[in-house]
C-alpha cells in the first residue's frame, strides 16, 4: 500500500469515527425530574421514538439493602417519556431527603446504554427557611426570631446529656424542620398519626416537629432533645439481622435524654407508687396508648425504669444492652446476658428501688425476641450477555493478506466502507432533522 493510500485509509476512518454515534450512546435533548413534594416527582426523558427506556430511582438514606425502583416506560411516537411516582401509595421521604435516578435506554439493534445518574432535593417550599448550625446539627426554621437559635442550643445540650451520661454520641450529621405548628408539619408528610408533633426518620437523619414560637421554652426544648435521642441510639443500636428496642426502653432513654425529669414525669412516678398505677413492664414493649392519661404514665414509667438502669449500673452496661440487642438477641435473653435478669426481674428490682408495690408476675412469662425486619429482594442490576465458553467459540479462518497494492483508488474493496459512511451521515442528519422538529414543538 502506497503512501497516499494509507493516508486516504487513516482520514476516511477518522471521518466514520465523527459520523457515528459511540456504541452504546444515545441522543437525549432532555432528561428531567419535578417534584410535588410530598405528592409526586414526575420523571421525563426525550429521545428518539424508535427506542425503549427503563427508570431507575431511589432515595439516598441508610440502610442495610440497597434496593431502587425499576419501572419500565413507554415511549411515545415523539420519543418522549413520562412517568410519575405517586407517593401516596409508598409513603414520601422527609423533607431535604435526596433522590436519584437513571434511564437505561436502549436502540432498536438492542445497543444499551445508562444515563448518568441526577439528583433531585426534596423541598418543603411553602415556607422561607432560615438556618442555624453548629457540629453534625443544621436546623432550619421560618418564625420567630429566637426559635432556630434556642432550638439549637437545647438540641446541643441533649446530646451533651447522651455522651456524659449513656457514653453515646452522634456519628453522622442530622438536619432539623421546625414548623410553626403541628399541622403544617403533618402536612409535609403523608402518613402520621394526628397527634404527632414531632418525628424522627432515623433512616435519613432527619427530625420533624411542629413549635408555636410562644412554646419554644415550655415545650419545643425538651421535645427536640426527645426526638434527637432516637436518632443518637438508631444510629449507635442499628441493626441489620432483625434486632430491635423494646419500646420501654426507646422512650425511657428519649425522655431521659430530655433532661432532669418535668414535674409532670415526677407527678406520674409518684401517682404511680401511690396508687398502684404501673403497668406490667412487658405490655410496654410495643406501642404506647396514644392520648389517655395512660399515655403520659407509660412514658415517664419507662423513664424511670431507664433511669434506674443508669444509676444503678452505669452507662456501660447500657451501652452493651444496646448492642446485644443490635446483634438480634431476644429482649428476655438480651437483659439476662448483661444484667442477669429478665424483663420480670428487672420489673422487681425497680418496683424494689422506687418504693413501689409489688406486682404478682406468673411463673412462665410467654419468652420475648426482638421484632423483625422484613425481607427484601433487591431487583437485579442490568446484565450484559455471557462471554460463551471457549469450546463454543467458532474459529475464524485467516485469509492470506493480497499480495500488493489494489488497482484502482486503493482498491474496490473501498466500496463497502463508502457505502456505510454514506449510510451514518444520511441517518445521522435524519435524526438531527427529527430532533429539530420536536425542539420547534
Amino acid at each position: 500500500m502506497n503512501y497516499r493510500c494509507a493516508l486516504f485509509f487513516v482520514a476516511l476512518f477518522g471521518w466514520l469515527l465523527l459520523a457515528a454515534p459511540a456504541a452504546g450512546q444515545t441522543a437525549v435533548s432532555e432528561n428531567t425530574a419535578v417534584a410535588n413534594f410530598p405528592h409526586t416527582v414526575t420523571f421525563t426523558l426525550q429521545i428518539e421514538p424508535d427506542q425503549t427506556a427503563s427508570l431507575t430511582y431511589g432515595v439516598d438514606k441508610t440502610s442495610c439493602l440497597d434496593v431502587a425502583g425499576q419501572v419500565p416506560v413507554p415511549v411515545d411516537s415523539d420519543g418522549r417519556v413520562e412517568w410519575t411516582w405517586i407517593m401516596s401509595r409508598s409513603g414520601n421521604p422527609p423533607p431535604g431527603a435526596t433522590i436519584w435516578w437513571e434511564w437505561m435506554v436502549a436502540d432498536e439493534n438492542g445497543r444499551q446504554t445508562t444515563t448518568p445518574r441526577q439528583t433531585l432535593n426534596l423541598a418543603d417550599e411553602r415556607f422561607n427557611w432560615q438556618m442555624v448550625e453548629a457540629e453534625n446539627i443544621r436546623l432550619y426554621w421560618y418564625r420567630g426570631e429566637r426559635v432556630g437559635p434556642l432550638l439549637l442550643e437545647a438540641a446541643i445540650e441533649g446530646l451533651t446529656v447522651l455522651e456524659a451520661d449513656m457514653g453515646i454520641s452522634l456519628d453522622s450529621p442530622v438536619t432539623i424542620y421546625i414548623y410553626d405548628n403541628s399541622e403544617n408539619m403533618r402536612q409535609a408528610l403523608l402518613y402520621v398519626q394526628d397527634w404527632a408533633g414531632g418525628v424522627a426518620f432515623v433512616d435519613y437523619n432527619t427530625i420533624l416537629m411542629g413549635v408555636p414560637p410562644h412554646s419554644v421554652d415550655s415545650w419545643g426544648k425538651p421535645t427536640i432533645r426527645h426526638e434527637l435521642a432516637h436518632l443518637v441510639i438508631g444510629q449507635f443500636g442499628r441493626s441489620c439481622v432483625g434486632g430491635g428496642r423494646p419500646n420501654w426502653l426507646e422512650e425511657g432513654l428519649a425522655v431521659y435524654a430530655e433532661g432532669p425529669p418535668s414535674e409532670r414525669v415526677r407527678r406520674d412516678i409518684q401517682a404511680g407508687i401511690e396508687q398502684n398505677r404501673f403497668e406490667p413492664l412487658r405490655s410496654l414493649i410495643g406501642s404506647f396508648p396514644a392520648h389517655d392519661s395512660q399515655a403520659t404514665i407509660a412514658y415517664s414509667q419507662s423513664y424511670s425504669v431507664v433511669n434506674y438502669l443508669l444509676e444503678r449500673y452505669g452507662p456501660e452496661l447500657m451501652q452493651a444492652l444496646l448492642l446485644e440487642l443490635a446483634a438480634g438477641t431476644g429482649y428476655d435473653a438480651a437483659l439476662e446476658t448483661v444484667y442477669g435478669f429478665n424483663t420480670d426481674g428487672l420489673e422487681v428490682a425497680w418496683r424494689q428501688a422506687i418504693g413501689a408495690p409489688a406486682r404478682a408476675i406468673p411463673p412462665t412469662p410467654q419468652p420475648l425476641g426482638s421484632l423483625p425486619l422484613a425481607t427484601l429482594a433487591p431487583l437485579p442490576a442490568p446484565q450484559s450477555q455471557p462471554t460463551p465458553a471457549e469450546s463454543a467459540i467458532i474459529p475464524v479462518r485467516e485469509e492470506p493478506a493480497p499480495a500488493g497494492p489494489a488497482a484502482g483508488l486503493c482498491g474496490l474493496g473501498l466500496l463497502p466502507l463508502l457505502g456505510l459512511a454514506f449510510w451514518t451521515t444520511n441517518r445521522r442528519g435524519s435524526r438531527r432533522t427529527r430532533s429539530a422538529g420536536l425542539d420547534q414543538r
